[in-house]
């Protein structure tokens, strides 16, 4: 019976859910997509976790933040700026193609405006990542990431 042996896969793509596999993570597993294990479990009335608490946000200029995966806070719509260069543009005017502005305390949530210096992107890589520079040969880089 191929409804019978279709529930047992199903019951053990469940019991791997609540074992804290996320759906994404069970469909790789199973080699289908993450919707059809949604759908599957929700047709059979399989109760799914609650969905992760919003991301804090912060406000500036009327638009909303999250912070992003590298710790810069981002909009969360339209452009999808950085606060830190946004907060720069409202205070200074705009930054000139190839610059970056810069954390001076290297903190990624203080983006008060005195904590920020606008640098030529080449000078900004040098002085604070020197291992990442793409101008760097490549043996160098090795060195500095060893």
């Amino acid at each position: 019976m191929p409804g019978l042996r279709q529930d047992e896969r199903v019951s053990e793509m469940y019991r791997d859910y609540l074992f804290g596999m996320s759906l994404s993570e069970v469909a790789t597993k199973y080699g289908i997509t993450r919707q059809s294990v949604y759908k599957c479990f929700s047709r059979r009335a399989l109760k799914l976790r609650k969905r992760p608490q919003s991301k804090d946000y912060v406000e500036f200029n009327g638009s909303r933040y999250t912070k992003g995966t590298l710790g810069y806070w981002r909009k969360t719509v339209g452009d999808r700026s950085l606060l830190h260069r946004d907060v720069w543009v409202y205070h200074k005017g705009e930054i000139p193609d190839g610059w970056d502005i810069h954390h001076i305390d290297e903190d990624k949530d203080n983006n008060d405006i005195s904590n920020f210096e606008c640098l030529p992107k080449a000078e900004h890589t040098r002085q604070y990542s020197p291992g990442h520079n793409q101008y760097t040969p490549k043996e160098l880089r090795k060195r500095a990431n060893a």
